[in-house]
C-alpha cells in the first residue's frame, strides 16, 4: 500500500493560477543537496583534473610490486568517471592500463622522527613522511591524499595509541596548514599478524594493529567533527591474511592489492559528490551506539524504531571485551566462565529525502555471529543459523585471530528506505559463554540515485506533469493539497502516456479546486501484475485494480493481437477504498478485451 513506500520528495508542483514556471523554479532552488564534501565530480575535467597524491610506505612504494595499489586503483577511478592525475617525487614503471605513475611512497617510511631506514635519496633518520611528505607539498597542492602508514612504526613496536593520536594527528595539521581544502583518506594498515621480516619479526606485535586502526578510526571521528574532510579507508579488512599476502606476511600479493584498489575506490566515491549516482555514509566506524548488555530476554519488540531505548547505557564503538581496539568495555556478567549469549545494540539514522536509495552497503565487525535489523525488519543474518532464533542462541562458528577485528563487507538491496529517521538494530551472539572475546562495530552506506525531476505545463483546459522515462518506470505519482502532511498524498492511477523518452500525466485544471501537489515516489516494478477486477452493471462495466499497482495503464481491443490493438483507455482513473476504477459503458458493438499494463521504457 502507498504508506509502505518511501516518500521521495524530488519536486512539489501547484496547480498553476499564476505564473507556474515561477513557482516551478522556486521549488526547485529549496530542493538542493548539501555537498558532504568538497569532492565534486564535475569540477574535475580533462583541462582540470583532480589531483590524488599516493603516500606511504613500502606497500604504496614499488619495493615489492611495481606500482602496487596505484596501478590497480588508476583503471578502477578511470572507468568510474575520475579524470584524474597524481603528484609525487617518484616515478613508478608504466603499463598498458597504469601510466599515472607518481607518487610518494617512501620504502621503509615511518610516521615520525626518527626514520629507520634509507629510501629515495633520504637518510634512514630522515625518512619518515612528516618530513618526507612536507617537502614534496612544497610545490604542488593536491585535492585528494591516500596515506596508508603505520605498519613499520607498529613492527617496530611503536606505542599505537601515541602513533595514532600524535604522529598522525601530527601529519593531518601539516598537510591542513598546506592546503586547508584537501581531501585526505587515512588507511587503517594491513595485518602484520604473520609479517616474518625483521628480527623481532613483525608479528610480535601484531595485536597492535586493530589497535593502532581503532585509535585512527577515533582520531578521524574527531576531526569530522571539527569540519575537517579527513576519512577511512580500511585496508586491514580488505586484505585477508595471510591469504592475500606474499611469503613476507607484510606485502600484499597481486590480489591483495587489488582489494586495496577496491576499498580506495568505495571510500573515494563515498565523499565525491556526482550527478548520476549517490553514496552516503550513514553510520561511520566508530559511532555511538546504545546497547543492553544484562543478559537479558528482550523478545522482538526492541527492534522495532519506536522502542524506549532512553535507559540503555551507550558508548563508541568497537564495543565489547577482551578484543584489540575495543573503545567501550560491555558486560558480559559475573561469570566469565558463563558469560551472556546475546548483547544488543541500536543506532538511529537520517536518510535525506531527495535521494532514492536502491542498496545498503554494511561493513560489520561481529563476534561471533548477529542478526542486523532495519526499522523492525532482519536485513542481515550472519554466522548464526537460520529458523526462529532466541536470546540463548549461539553463534555458529567462533572467530580469532585479525577476524576479531574485521569488518565484513555486505550489501542489501533496499527498495524502501524512508526519508527522515531510520533505526537499525543489532543483535550479537557468543559462539560460546566460555569464549573470552566480544566485538561490534558496523559502518553503513546508501547508493542510490537522484530520482527523476518532474516539469509542469499547462495544455488548454488541462494540467499536465512529465518526467524523464529512461530508467524511471518503478515511479508513481502522489498528489496531495497539504504540503506539511505528505505522508497522507495519494497515489494518481494514470494513465501515464508514454512518448518521446518522458512519461506524462494529465488531468483537468479546475480553477475552484484546493491547490495540487505532486511528487514521485519509487515503488519499482512489481514482478506480478494486478489482478484485474469486472463487474457488470446495467449499462457499465465497472473495472478495478489495487492501489499500489498505480502506473499501470487500463488498455483494451475488439480482437486479440495479432487480429486487433491494445489501446489506453483515457482516464484519469479515480481512487476509492484503495483501488483504482473506471466504467467502461457497454454496447452492443464487437467484443472487447481489456488489460492493464505498466508502459515501459
Amino acid at each position: 500500500m502507498p504508506g509502505e513506500y518511501p516518500l521521495i520528495s524530488t519536486c512539489h508542483l501547484r496547480r498553476p493560477r499564476f505564473r507556474p514556471y515561477l513557482w516551478l523554479g522556486l521549488i526547485w532552488a529549496l530542493a538542493g543537496t548539501e555537498a558532504r564534501a568538497d569532492l565534486v565530480l564535475t569540477n574535475y575535467t580533462a583541462s582540470h583534473p583532480l589531483k590524488v597524491m599516493a603516500s606511504g610506505d613500502s606497500i604504496t612504494d614499488d619495493s615489492s610490486i611495481n606500482g602496487a595499489w596505484r596501478s590497480y586503483l588508476q583503471p578502477l577511478l578511470q572507468t568510474n568517471g575520475y579524470t584524474y592525475t597524481n603528484l609525487g617525487r617518484w616515478i613508478s614503471s608504466t603499463t598498458p592500463t597504469f601510466t599515472l605513475t607518481r607518487h610518494e611512497g617512501m620504502d621503509g617510511a615511518v610516521i615520525a622522527s626518527p626514520g629507520l631506514s634509507p629510501a629515495h635519496g633520504y637518510v634512514a633518520a630522515s625518512n619518515y613522511t612528516l618530513l618526507t611528505l612536507a617537502d614534496a607539498l612544497t610545490n604542488v597542492t593536491p585535492d585528494l591524499f591516500l596515506i596508508d602508514m603505520g605498519v613499520n612504526d607498529m613492527g617496530r613496536g611503536r606505542n599505537p595509541y601515541f602513533v595514532a593520536t600524535n604522529d598522525m594527528a601530527a601529519l593531518l595539521d601539516m598537510i591542513f596548514a598546506t592546503n586547508p581544502a584537501a581531501n585526505i583518506i587515512v588507511g587503517k594498515p594491513t595485518s602484520i599478524s604473520y609479517a616474518s621480516i625483521l628480527s623481532p619479526p613483525y608479528s610480535t606485535y601484531g595485536t597492535n594493529m586493530p589497535i593502532y586502526g581503532a585509535a585512527l578510526q577515533s582520531l578521524v571521528n574527531a576531526r569530522r567533527a571539527q569540519g575537517q574532510n579527513v576519512f577511512v579507508a580500511d585496508l586491514f579488512s580488505a586484505v585477508a591474511s595471510p591469504s592475500m599476502m606474499k611469503s613476507d606476511g607484510t606485502h600484499p600479493n597481486t590480489t591483495g592489492l587489488s582489494a586495496m584498489a577496491n576499498e580506495w575506490l568505495f571510500r573515494i566515491a563515498a565523499i565525491t559528490v556526482r550527478t548520476d549516482r549517490v553514496i552516503t555514509p550513514f553510520i561511520a566506524g566508530g559511532s555511538n551506539w546504545k546497547y543492553s548488555d544484562q543478559g537479558l530476554d528482550l523478545g522482538t519488540n526492541w527492534v522495532q524504531p519506536q522502542y524506549d531505548d532512553s535507559g540503555w547505557a551507550q558508548g563508541p564503538a568497537r564495543l565489547g571485551y577482551n578484543t584489540p581496539g575495543v573503545v567501550t568495555t560491555v558486560s558480559f556478567g559475573t561469570n566469565s566462565a558463563n558469560k551472556y549469549i546475546t548483547t544488543y545494540f541500536r543506532r538511529a539514522f537520517v536518510a535525506p529525502r531527495n535521494v532514492l536509495y536502491t542498496n545498503l552497503t554494511l561493513r560489520l565487525n561481529r563476534v561471533d555471529g548477529a542478526v542486523v535489523w532495519l526499522n523492525g525488519r532482519e536485513i542481515l543474518r550472519t554466522n548464526l543459523p537460520s529458523g526462529p532464533i532466541s536470546y540463548l542462541t549461539h553463534a555458529t562458528t567462533s572467530l580469532l585471530g585479525d577476524p576479531l577485528c574485521t569488518y565484513y563487507p555486505a550489501n542489501v538491496p533496499i527498495a524502501n528506505l524512508p526519508p527522515g529517521t531510520n533505526v537499525v538494530a543489532v543483535e550479537l551472539h557468543k559462539f560460546s559463554p566460555a569464549l573470552a572475546s566480544l566485538s561490534f562495530d558496523l559502518e553503513l552506506f546508501g547508493a542510490g540515485e537522484f530520482p527523476p525531476r518532474l516539469a509542469a505545463s499547462r495544455n488548454g483546459a488541462d494540467f499536465s506533469v512529465r518526467w524523464p522515462a529512461t530508467n524511471n518506470a518503478g515511479f508513481i505519482l502522489l498528489s496531495g493539497t497539504n504540503l506539511s502532511q505528505s505522508a497522507a498524498w495519494l497515489p494518481l492511477g494514470g494513465p501515464y502516456v508514454l512518448n518521446g523518452g518522458l512519461y506524462s500525466y494529465r488531468e483537468p485544471l479546475i480553477q475552484s479546486q484546493p491547490a495540487s501537489f505532486y511528487r514521485l515516489q519509487y515503488v519499482g516494478v512489481p514482478a506480478i501484475g494486478p489482478r484485474l477486477g469486472s463487474v457488470l452493471e446495467s449499462n457499465a462495466l465497472a473495472l478495478s485494480w489495487p492501489d499500489n499497482f498505480a502506473g499501470f495503464n487500463l488498455e483494451t481491443c475488439t480482437g486479440l493481437p495479432p487480429a486487433g490493438a491494445w489501446q489506453t483507455v483515457a482516464g484519469s482513473y479515480p481512487l476509492s477504498n484503495g483501488w483504482f476504477g473506471l466504467s467502461v459503458p457497454t454496447t452492443t458493438g464487437p467484443q472487447q478485451f481489456f488489460r492493464l499494463r505498466k508502459p515501459l521504457p
